[in-house]
């Protein structure tokens, strides 16, 4: 456990397993992988929904009513996906259990359907799409907290603008805001780098892609059961 300390370095033993910098990390680097994915194939995001309207303007400037459609379905999948994680952490708050592990099970079985590509007879890849958007809908309302800030895994504009603030105020003489800048400037690397593996992939593996966010996201859940049966951290806080 030395490695995750590094990593978390003003981490209280009070704040949540899932609010950590290396989570943040792994799951800026999902939302990344799962843009490239969605933006290789049919040019639209699954998690900047931002962009999404602009490409939304851009659509109908241009007269592309069939792109101008589709992105109206990503950003309504991206908000049921949203939806569903408020109406899991309510059930799960209500019988007291941790809401994280259904969340990310959740994710793990859905992404690993569509890699098989069993669906592929059934569904188009627009249809595809608009399922991983809502399961980026799902990740994004789940975990929105590093170390006790609000931050963005799939939206990294309000990320970015954190990072150098905390940089600014480093720079006038508040050292304590350098751990801050770079926990947020960690977050975007990780969402960049996603992007970068998740469209390299798709070039090549198309669906098939998708089996590594869903391992990764297998072995944080696998970590999370285990900090929680042999540490007694807290894994999620309440939903809000």
């Amino acid at each position: 456990m030395r490695f995750e300390k590094i990593l978390n370095p003003i981490r209280t033993p009070k704040t949540p397993v899932v609010e950590s910098p290396m989570m943040a990390f792994i799951l800026a680097l999902i939302a990344g992988c799962l843009n490239g994915y969605t933006y290789h194939k049919i040019k639209a995001f699954s998690t900047l929904q931002s962009g999404n309207f602009i490409l939304l303007g851009d659509s109908a400037a241009t007269g592309d009513w069939e792109q101008f459609r589709r992105i109206i379905w990503v950003g309504i999948a991206f908000g049921l996906g949203s939806m569903t994680t408020a109406f899991i952490a309510y059930l799960e708050e209500e019988r007291r259990k941790t809401w994280a592990f259904v969340i990310l099970s959740f994710e793990v079985l859905l992404l690993t359907i569509l890699g098989t590509g069993i669906l592929d007879g059934y569904l188009t890849i627009t249809h595809i799409c608009l399922i991983i958007s809502f399961i980026a809908g799902m990740q994004g309302n789940a975990f929105h907290k590093v170390d006790g800030m609000t931050y963005g895994n799939v939206a990294i504009t309000p990320v970015l603008q954190e990072a150098f603030n905390f940089l600014m105020l480093t720079l006038v003489g508040r050292l304590h805001a350098l751990i801050k800048s770079l926990i947020f400037f960690y977050v975007i690397a990780g969402f960049a780098l996603g992007g970068f593996i998740g469209t390299i992939a798709t070039a090549h593996f198309n669906e098939k892609m998708l089996f590594f966010p869903a391992l990764v996201l297998l072995l944080v859940l696998i970590y999370l059961l285990y900090a929680k049966d042999d540490e007694g951290e807290p894994i999620d806080s309440h939903y809000s």
